[in-house]
């Protein structure tokens, strides 16, 4: 594997992301029992986390909860990106989802990684 092969390896994503705006509430975890809940709209989502627009700032690493306006769904993520750019709308934020696999409810396309997205699969 040459350099190239190995940078190219660090910048795919492990599923498809997909434009969904959905409705959250987002909160850090931590140990004071204070909630300081944002509303927030999800900016694109994946299998396996999303990115919002947020007003506050949220250090990568940080837990999050985070919960959905429209159902009562709910889940732990962590921050694993910060923009450090502010626009009117806010910083992005790209998080993690820990712990709810179904959490936004919906069917994603197969990962081009997968089995199910493999050419010899797609022909049967």
């Amino acid at each position: 594997m040459d350099g190239n092969d190995k940078g190219e390896l660090l910048y795919r994503r492990r599923s498809s992301r997909m434009v969904l705006r959905v409705p959250l509430l987002i909160n850090a975890v931590d140990s004071s029992g204070e909630a300081s809940w944002e509303q927030v709209e999800t900016v694109v989502v994946s299998l396996h986390g999303g990115m919002v627009r947020t007003h506050q700032t949220y250090p990568v690493g940080v837990t999050l909860d985070v919960r959905r306006r429209d159902d009562e769904r709910s889940a732990r993520a962590r921050v694993v990106w910060m923009s450090s750019k502010i626009n009117s709308q806010g910083l992005d934020l790209g998080f993690e989802i820990l712990d709810h696999p179904e959490f936004w409810g919906v069917n994603f396309p197969p990962d081009r990684r997968s089995k199910e997205a493999s050419p010899k699969a797609l022909r049967r």
